[in-house]
């Protein structure tokens, strides 16, 4: 009986054993040191070639977003600065006595692009490279920096730069009102982003000086596509290099020439 029950449990045994899951056989022609993959990107999983960053910023989409966006805070700054101020937008740059420029009309809007505390550090009878005024370039505003170019932000300079000339908005001759711009409002460029090579401090009273002959220097290497411009009704909009149309029209406040896109 001893006998039969001992067997009876080594079938038993034996059975349970063989139920028991078994590792699958090794594959000995298999790679030992192949590994299962890792998750990838689907750029990755599909051979897309990664672009590489773009070096000038100016010619990147997203930066053309943020440049147009930034235009456009300075109309709000520049339309508050000629509310208060009768209408009149501010001049090119402020003078001393002896009629020399001091300082830009950067420096003039900063506290409408919320930088009073910046603003009351400057020494307004001190030009803009002055013992006071010179270290103060440091704290260049964000709404300054408009160029992808390393150099150019490093030195504190802006390519925002306003259209300098008898006949423009910012004319050396002193601050013009909104009223004198008969050439139309969405006609007449306040602001433009200039070439990196035409940049400035932020502070000097340096712009761009144009004239009728050649007025598109120093706004058709930037961008393939064309100079961002901030017009006199808050407008921002990519002018076009080629064709390129009459700049000079756009930059006169009252020369009644036509503007064609």
């Amino acid at each position: 009986m001893r006998i039969f029950s001992f067997l009876l449990l080594s079938i038993l045994l034996g059975l349970s054993s063989g139920c028991k899951s078994k590792k699958p056989p090794v594959d000995k022609n298999a790679d030992s040191t192949k590994q299962t993959p890792a998750t990838t990107t689907p750029a990755a999983t599909t051979g897309t070639p990664v672009t590489p960053p773009v070096v000038n910023m100016k010619r990147n989409a997203v930066a053309r977003t943020g440049t147009g966006t930034k235009l456009g805070e300075l109309f709000k700054a520049l339309d508050l600065y000629a509310n208060d101020n009768n209408g009149k937008y501010p001049p090119a740059f402020t003078k001393n006595a002896q009629g020399s420029p001091l300082l830009s009309w950067r420096v003039l809007i900063l506290p409408y692009i919320e930088q009073q505390n910046l603003f009351n550090k400057f020494n307004q009878n001190e030009p803009w490279d002055g013992p006071t005024n010179k270290p103060l370039l440091s704290f260049m505003p964000k709404i300054y920096l408009s160029s992808g170019n390393y150099d150019v932000n490093a030195a504190f300079k802006t390519t925002f730069l306003a259209p300098v000339a008898k006949e423009t908005v910012f004319s050396p001759l002193g601050a013009v009102t909104k009223n004198a711009i008969s050439d139309g409002l969405s006609n007449t460029i306040l602001v433009a982003d200039v070439d990196d090579d035409f940049a400035t401090e932020w502070a000097r009273p340096v712009d761009l000086n144009v004239n009728s002959q050649n007025p598109a220097l120093g706004l058709t290497n930037s961008n393939p596509a064309g100079f961002m411009a901030l017009f006199c009704d808050g407008s921002v909009k990519v002018v076009p290099n080629r064709p390129l149309p009459n700049v000079w029209a756009m930059f006169t406040i009252g020369g009644g020439e036509q503007v064609k896109p």
